[in-house]
């Protein structure tokens, strides 16, 4: 019983535990670097592509573990993924390191 209150307290939604491969910010940070490495060499063997990305609005992004696109807006600058409803998804953990890198170069090449 302990367990499951825990994990009604955790912001996870259904979606991200149990149909996708991104249910941590840790997995979608890898999953960021797997994608640099892929739009490097071009190969496209990556989870996540990314659709659209509009600076502290939103990004769009297509997964492929659930074949389905997914928002993950801003909130006062905070990333929330709409899809999952929660703010600690591997779509966040992208996010934030798409941000980054956005911030770090000034553009985003999808």
């Amino acid at each position: 019983m302990e367990r499951k209150d825990k994990k009604s307290l955790s912001g996870k939604s259904q979606i991200s535990e149990k149909e996708t491969a991104l249910s941590t910010l840790d997995f979608g940070t890898m999953e960021f670097m797997k994608w640099l490495i892929a739009k490097d060499t071009n190969s496209g063997d990556t989870l996540i592509v990314v659709k659209d990305f509009l600076v502290n609005k939103y990004v769009i992004l297509f997964d492929r573990s659930i074949l389905r696109d997914v928002i993950v807006g801003y909130r006062e600058c905070m990333p929330w993924c709409m899809t999952c409803n929660t703010d600690d998804c591997g779509h966040v953990g992208f996010a934030i390191c798409l941000k980054q890198d956005y911030d770090r170069d000034d553009q985003v090449i999808f």
